[in-house]
This record gives structure tokens, C-alpha cells and sequence, in this order.
């Protein structure tokens, strides 16, 4: 049976007859015979498991202000992994693309930075003081590994699935995470507010047994990662400005002459990310000291914004298709600068409930089109160190930005600080329609419908 049968046989049946349907077949485990049909079954079954490490990662910076972590220190949370990623990213993509055989070490970085959950579990049991220290420290400490797999994990989807699957795939990849953290933090969040009332999972150890189930989930979602064939990649023999292992200014100079779109792109992104990075960290910050939000309201926020993001890919996969990468992108990215403007000037828990939902309406279709035209125009033999370049660029506002919004926020009001971060992000969205791509090249490819 193949992916495009099964979905055939369920396209028809309305509303909840369609889902019951869809489990129905799936419990017979017919087989697929299709190699490529396999890996993205195996990414579909991954990507749920890793859903219960990534519902307890949600509650990461919270756990860390409930153990007494001071502003600065969310602030590292968010700006120091990024400062890694701007010195592995290139390096890591460069060794990589060496490599004919990338997946032990794309597979192998990716369970290191998951054993590292494992032990943020029983972290609060071998450190008495400085837990807060320890525990933002360790999550620091995980990004390293996590750049690694982020270097070659783009690259790796893009020569696992064919192009007119991508947005596909893509789509239904963050519809499973996003229907499963939607589920797992609501039930999270009402775990750690109900865990305190027993003894024995009293604060912090309420926080422990979540992140133990996440790492059984992380260890699960490894294992199917194993079961994913992925064809030897060709080592590309490279001009001689490339061969260094560590490209130079003038090297990465001469890669974006070649190419001005992914220039605008890059510089564009750049701009509309900042003003998101700038108030990051100030949002669990303005939830949990000033509008004193509870764990399980941050569970239930997170749950709201996961079906958003889970309605916003539905409607989405299916607009883009219609409008093509470049237009969907022009229509979506102006309203996703909103987030920051509605939680300042509506600064009311209830309210933001509310905004969460609809920000996450819009996002899918900046992230859908975004990606792919991002794919489409890195050259196929160094796609590994474009988008190293891409994110390097980009984790060096990510490092910035968290650090300048701390700063300012010990200085003005948080909520003046979310409306310069939200006037910013509206900045770079109005320079993908000052700057525009070129479309040559970003349109979708014809593919029957599934």
C-alpha cells in the first residue's frame, strides 16, 4: 500500500469519519513498498515521538524563572546558543559535505543533544545550589550538538524528499508535532500545577517526571530516525575558493555575489527575525512576573497556538498551492509582525490566549513559503554551506538581539520594548515587498494532489 492509496481511500469521508478511517487502515500496518514512501512515513513517526521532548522543552525557560533565574540569565537562554550556531554552523555544514555518508553523524549529534534532556532530569537531584545556574547552563550546553544536526538536517530533507513533496511533507511533519505538543502541554501544564498537592512530585520534581517522558519519546523518535534510508550524498570536487575548511570573508563574499536573491532574502530575514529575537525572552518574563501566569495557563498557551499552527498549515499547504511560494509570502509575512503589538497593548492573559491562536494562523504560511524559496535558490552541490551561511547570519541577530532586549527592558517598560521589537519585525517584513525575490525559479512544481 502506498502513502498516495491510503490517502485516496480516506479523501472522500467527511469530518471525523475521514480520521477514524485514516487510524483504521494505519492499525492493519500494511506495508509500504516504496523506499521513499518509507522515509517519510518513518519522518512522520519520528516527528510525533521527538512532539513529547518538544512539549517539555516548551516549559524550559519557565522552569528555569521558577528556580530563580534572574532576566539576564533567560536572556543567555536565548542569545548563547545562537553565538554557537554562528561559529559551528559553516564548519559543521563544510565537514559534513565531505562526508558520503552524513546520517550516523546528523543522527549521532541529534541523540547526544536529547541524552542531554535525560540528564536535565535528574539534574535538580545531583546539584543542590545554583540549580537555576546548572539548568540554564545545560540547555546552553545542549545547543552545541543540536548545531551540528542543524547543519545537516535541512540539506538531508531536501535529498530525502523530492521537491514536489517538500511543502507536502513539510506541512503534515509540523501538523503531527504540532497536534501532539498541543495535546501534551495542556496535559503538562495542569501536571505541574496538580503535582505540587503530592508530596512526592512536589516542585521541582513535578518538572522531572515531564522531562523524563520526554526523553523516552526523544529515545523512541532516535530509533525510527535509524530505520530512514538516506542515498550516499556526492562529494563535490570544489573550485579552489571553497576548499578551505573554514570559508573566508572574501569566500563568502564571492557565494553571495552568485547569487543576489539569496542576498535579499538573507538581509531581508535578517531584519524581520530581529525584532522577534530582540523581545524573546521577555515574554515568559512579562507572562509569569507581571501578569503572574500559571503553569497551567502557560500549557494551555501553548496548547491554543499548536492547534493554530496545526488549522494555519491545513488552510495554507493548500493556498500555496494556488498562489505559488512568492505571493502566499507577500500576503502572510506583513501580519505576522502583529504578535508583539497585540500583547503590549492588550496586556490581559485571556487576550493573549487569543493572539497566540491567531499569530499561529498566520505563521505556517511565512514558514512554508519561506523555506522553499530559501531551497530553491541555493545550488544544489553546496546547499549544505548556503544555508550554513543563511543561519549562521541569522543566529548572529539571534545572539544579539535577546541581549539588547534584556537590557533595554531593565531600563524601560516591557511593553514599550515589545513595541519596538514588533515595529522592527513589521520593518523587515516590508522589505520582502520593497526588496522582492526573484520568482524565477520558486514555483511550485505540478504534482497530483494527496
Amino acid at each position: 500500500m502506498t502513502i498516495s492509496s491510503f490517502l485516496a481511500r480516506i479523501r472522500h469521508a467527511p469530518g471525523m469519519v475521514r480520521w477514524f478511517n485514516a487510524l483504521r487502515i494505519l492499525l492493519r500496518k500494511e506495508p509500504l513498498h516504496d523506499q521513499a514512501e518509507r522515509n517519510i512515513w518513518y519522518l512522520y513517526v519520528e516527528v510525533f515521538w521527538a512532539a513529547l521532548l518538544s512539549a517539555a522543552a516548551a516549559f524550559n525557560a519557565t522552569f528555569a524563572v521558577r528556580l530563580g533565574a534572574s532576566n539576564t540569565m533567560i536572556g543567555w537562554l536565548s542569545s548563547i546558543p545562537s553565538l554557537f550556531a554562528v561559529l559551528l554552523l559553516i564548519p559543521s555544514a563544510r565537514f559534513l559535505e565531505t562526508k558520503s555518508d552524513r546520517a550516523p553523524w546528523i543522527w549521532g549529534s541529534l541523540f547526544i543533544a536529547r541524552l542531554g534532556y535525560g540528564l536535565l532530569a535528574v539534574l535538580p537531584w545531583l546539584i543542590a545550589r545554583s540549580q537555576a545556574q546548572s539548568v540554564v547552563w545545560l540547555l546552553i550546553a545542549i545547543s552545541i550538538p543540536s548545531t551540528v544536526f542543524s547543519a545537516g538536517f535541512s540539506p538531508l530533507m531536501a535529498d530525502l524528499i523530492p521537491e514536489r513533496d517538500r511543502a507536502r511533507v513539510f506541512a503534515n511533519r509540523s501538523i503531527i508535532v504540532s497536534a501532539t505538543v498541543a495535546i501534551l502541554t495542556l496535559a503538562a501544564g495542569r501536571w505541574l500545577e496538580r503535582a505540587t498537592q503530592i508530596p512526592w512530585a512536589a516542585f521541582p520534581a513535578n518538572y522531572q517526571v515531564m522531562y523524563i517522558v520526554g526523553f523516552f519519546g526523544a529515545v523512541v523518535s532516535s530509533a525510527y530516525l535509524l530505520k530512514v534510508k538516506v542515498p550516499e550524498s556526492r562529494v563535490i570536487q570544489r573550485k579552489p575558493r571553497f576548499r578551505t575548511a573554514k570559508p573566508t570573508v572574501a569566500q563568502v563574499k564571492a557565494m553571495f555575489a552568485e547569487n543576489r536573491d539569496f542576498v535579499r532574502i538573507t538581509v531581508n530575514t535578517l531584519i524581520f527575525n530581529f525584532g522577534a529575537w530582540l523581545v524573546g525572552p521577555l515574554y515568559v518574563l512579562f507572562f509569569v512576573r507581571e501578569l503572574k501566569a500559571s503553569d497551567g495557563w502557560i500549557g494551555l498557551n501553548s496548547t491554543l497556538a499548536n492547534v493554530g499552527v496545526i488549522v494555519g498549515y491545513a488552510l495554507w499547504r493548500r493556498w500555496i498551492h494556488k498562489l505559488g511560494y512568492q505571493r502566499a509570502l507577500l500576503i502572510a509575512i506583513p501580519m505576522a509582525a502583529s504578535y508583539a503589538f497585540l500583547v503590549s497593548l492588550f496586556p490581559n492573559l485571556t487576550a493573549i490566549l487569543c493572539w497566540g491562536v491567531l499569530i499561529n494562523l498566520v505563521n505556517p504560511g511565512v514558514d512554508l513559503s519561506h523555506y522553499n524559496i530559501l531551497l530553491k535558490l541555493c545550488p544544489d552541490d553546496r546547499r549544505a554551506s548556503y544555508l550554513a551561511i543563511y543561519a549562521s547570519v541569522m543566529n548572529a541577530g539571534a545572539f544579539i538581539g535577546p541581549v539588547i532586549g534584556v537590557a533595554l527592558s531593565e531600563v524601560w517598560d516591557i511593553r514599550l520594548v515589545l513595541l519596538i521589537g514588533g515595529g522592527i519585525r513589521l520593518a523587515g517584513a516590508m522589505l520582502f515587498h520593497v526588496f522582492r525575490i526573484g520568482t524565477r525559479g520558486v514555483s511550485i512544481p505540478q504534482r497530483a494532489e494527496s
